[in-house]
C-alpha cells in the first residue's frame, strides 16, 4: 500500500526528473489604526499597517485619506494584488510584558507589541507583499479592523478589560460569519480567528467554514468537504502557533490565505496526499508509480527508507523544520525583502575578489585568495546564531568557503551535527557551487540535497574588518518540494558570539536585513559536549581534497 509519505518522498524525485510539471513557487506603535504606507528601507515602522512602499505603483493602486493619531491627513497607497488583510490583537500594556517568543535567542523575549511587528513583516514577506497586517489594542480608538479583518489573531490579552474585549470582538466576528443566509454562503466564509496565549481558554478558533464552538456534523463524516477542510486546518495552524517562531506563525497564516481566500505561492504547493487536493492526487500518484516504480519498490525493501516516510507521513512536508529533521532531510527565490550588501569594505569599494575573500573568511590554505587577517583554521567561519527555524537550531555548525580550480568561483560546504529522531548524532554535510553574482557582495549558491536541487541567494550584510564577525542573509527555494526559506546567520571565527561591545551594532545590522535579534537561534559549537563527542571529529574536508583539485 503507497502511504501519504511513500507518494510524498517519492514524488519529489518524479518532479526532479521532470515527470511531473514543476511546480510555479514561487513602528507599528501608533494609537489609532491607521493606513499609512511604511517605507520598507526603514527599520522603526511608524504606523499600524505594515505594508512596505516598495510594492506600489501609482497605476496599479487604490488611494485612502486616514487620519492618524496627531491629526494629519495622510495619503496611502493599497496594490490591487493585495488580497486580504491580517489584525494583530495586543494587550493595551503590550509594551510591559515579555511573550515567549525568543526563547532560544542571545536576547531578552521582545514585549508582544514589539513580537507583533516582525510578524507583520514576516507576514508580507511570506505572502510576497500581497496580505496586510494592522496592529491594534483594546485601547484604541479605532478598533474597527479588529472586525473586518480576514484573520484575527489575539496575542497575550490575559487583564480583565482586554479579555472582556477580546472574548465581545470574537462573538461579533463569529456571528457576522453567520449572518449572510444560506448554508453555502456560511461554508464560503473568508474569516479566520485565535487567541494565543491568552489564558486557559482558546477562545474557539474560526477558520473559514469550521467553527469549534458550533461545529458542523460535515466536519467528521466529509473529509472532503470545506468544513472539514477548516476543522484539520484548525488543528495545524494551532500547533503553528504554539511553537513561538515568527516563521511557523506567518506559514500558519500563509495556510489559510492559501486555502480559504487566494493562492500563496510560498504554501501553494504539496507534495502530500490531501483531501483538498481531490483528483489530482490520482494524476499524481499515476505518474509516480509509471514512471518511479523500481524506487518504491527499492525504497519499501529498504527498512531504513520504508521508517523514514512512515514518519514523513505523520507531517506536512511545507513544515521544513519537521521535514529536514527527518529527512536528513523550494521554484523561485525569494524577492522580499531586498537586502543590500556590504558596499565598501576597509576604505575599499567591494569588489568580487574581496567578497570572495571575506567568504572564504579564516580557512587555512586558500592563498592569496584569502584577505589579511586570515587565522589559517579548518573552517572559514562557525555560525553564532541563524535565523531560520528550519535549519539554525542545528548545532555545531562549520562553515567552509574555498576556490575552485577552475575559474572564479567558490565551494561552499557546511558541515552540521543532528540529533536524528531515534536520538544519534550524526554528522551532516552538504556541497553547494558558489558564483558571483552582478552585484559585488551578492552570490547564487546552487546544490543537491537529499535528490533535491535549491537554488540559493546569499548576501554579505556587513564584516567586521579584523574577520571577527561576518552577518549573511539568504533566500532560496526548492522547486521540486514547492519550498521556499528565507533566513540569516551571524558568525565569527569560533561559533561564540562577539564580545557585548559588538553586539548592538550588530543587531542593527541584522535589522537592516528585517531580522529581529529575538529571532535568532544561538548554536551550540560545544566541541565537548556529549552530542558532538558521539558524532566524533567532523569530516570538514570530505568534499575540499577532491573539489579544489577538479571542480
Amino acid at each position: 500500500m503507497i502511504t501519504k509519505a511513500t507518494f510524498s518522498f517519492l514524488l519529489a524525485a518524479a518532479y526532479a526528473l521532470d515527470v511531473v510539471s514543476s511546480f510555479t513557487i514561487p513602528s507599528l506603535r501608533s494609537k489609532t489604526t491607521t493606513t499609512t504606507f511604511i517605507n520598507s528601507s526603514q527599520h522603526h515602522l511608524r504606523h499600524s499597517l505594515y505594508q512596505p512602499n516598495n510594492v506600489f505603483s501609482r497605476s496599479n493602486s487604490l488611494f485612502l485619506q486616514t487620519d492618524v493619531a496627531n491629526s494629519e491627513t495622510t495619503t496611502t497607497t493599497l496594490d490591487k494584488n493585495i488580497i486580504g488583510t491580517v489584525a494583530l490583537l495586543v494587550p493595551s500594556d503590550s509594551s510591559d510584558h515579555s511573550s515567549k517568543y525568543g526563547s532560544k535567542s542571545p536576547v531578552k523575549p521582545p514585549s508582544y507589541r514589539e513580537a507583533a511587528e516582525q510578524l507583520a513583516r514576516k507576514i508580507f514577506q511570506f505572502s510576497d507583499g500581497r496580505i496586510v497586517t494592522q496592529i491594534v489594542t483594546p485601547s484604541d480608538v479605532d478598533t474597527s479592523s479588529v472586525l473586518s479583518s480576514n484573520a484575527l489573531i489575539a496575542l497575550g490579552l490575559t487583564s480583565p478589560q482586554d479579555v472582556q474585549f477580546l472574548s465581545r470582538t470574537f462573538r461579533q466576528r463569529r456571528t457576522a460569519a453567520g449572518e449572510e443566509g444560506n448554508e453555502q454562503q456560511i461554508l464560503q466564509s473568508k474569516m479566520c480567528q485565535f487567541a494565543v496565549d491568552c489564558g486557559g481558554n482558546n477562545y474557539a478558533p474560526l477558520v473559514g467554514p469550521y467553527d469549534e464552538a458550533n461545529p458542523s456534523v460535515l466536519s467528521t463524516i466529509a473529509p472532503w468537504s470545506a468544513v472539514a477542510s477548516g476543522k484539520r486546518l484548525a488543528t495545524q495552524m494551532k500547533d503553528l502557533f504554539d511553537k513561538q517562531t515568527s516563521d511557523e506563525f506567518a506559514l500558519a497564516l500563509m495556510l489559510f490565505f492559501n486555502r480559504f481566500i487566494d493562492k500563496i505561492p510560498w504554501v501553494q504547493h504539496s507534495i502530500d496526499v490531501t483531501w483538498e487536493k481531490g483528483l489530482s492526487n490520482v494524476g499524481e500518484i499515476y505518474a509516480m508509480i509509471t514512471k518511479c516504480g523500481p524506487c518504491i519498490t527499492k525504497c519499501l525493501a529498504d527498512e531504513n527508507c520504508k521508517a523514514c516516510i512512515e514518519t514523513l507521513d505523520e507531517i506536512d512536508t511545507r513544515d521544513q523544520v519537521a521535514s529536514y529533521r527527518t529527512v536528513v532531510s523550494y521554484e523561485k527565490v525569494p524577492k522580499i525583502p531586498y537586502v543590500k550588501p556590504l558596499g565598501s569594505f576597509r576604505g575599499k569599494e567591494m569588489t568580487k575578489d574581496i567578497a570572495k575573500g571575506i567568504m572564504i573568511g579564516h580557512l587555512e590554505g586558500c592563498g592569496d585568495a584569502a584577505l589579511e587577517g586570515c587565522r589559517e583554521l579548518d573552517v572559514s567561519w562557525k555560525v553564532a546564531c541563524g535565523a531560520n527555524v528550519a535549519y539554525d537550531q542545528f548545532p555545531s555548525q562549520n562553515q567552509l568557503f574555498y576556490p575552485s580550480a577552475k575559474g572564479d568561483t567558490l565551494w561552499y560546504d557546511p558541515v552540521f551535527r543532528v540529533e536524528t529522531i531515534d536520538g544519534r548524532n550524526v554528522w551532516c554535510k552538504r556541497h553547494y557551487r558558489v558564483r558571483h553574482e552582478k552585484v559585488p557582495g551578492t552570490f547564487r549558491f546552487s546544490v543537491l540535497d537529499n535528490g533535491v536541487t535549491s537554488d540559493e541567494f546569499w548576501t554579505i550584510v556587513d564584516c567586521a574588518e579584523d574577520l571577527s564577525w561576518i552577518v549573511f542573509h539568504y533566500a532560496g527555494a526548492a522547486g521540486a518540494v514547492g519550498q521556499r526559506y528565507i533566513g540569516g546567520l551571524l558568525c565569527t571565527p569560533d561559533g561564540t558570539l562577539p564580545p557585548e561591545s559588538e553586539l548592538e551594532k550588530i543587531w542593527d545590522v541584522l535589522r537592516s536585513a528585517e531580522i529581529e535579534p529575538w529571532e535568532l537561534f544561538v548554536v551550540d559549537n560545544n566541541d565537548s559536549s556529549p552530542g558532538a563527542l558521539e558524532a566524533g571529529p567532523p569530516p570538514l574536508d570530505f568534499y575540499r581534497k577532491t573539489a579544489s583539485v577538479i571542480g
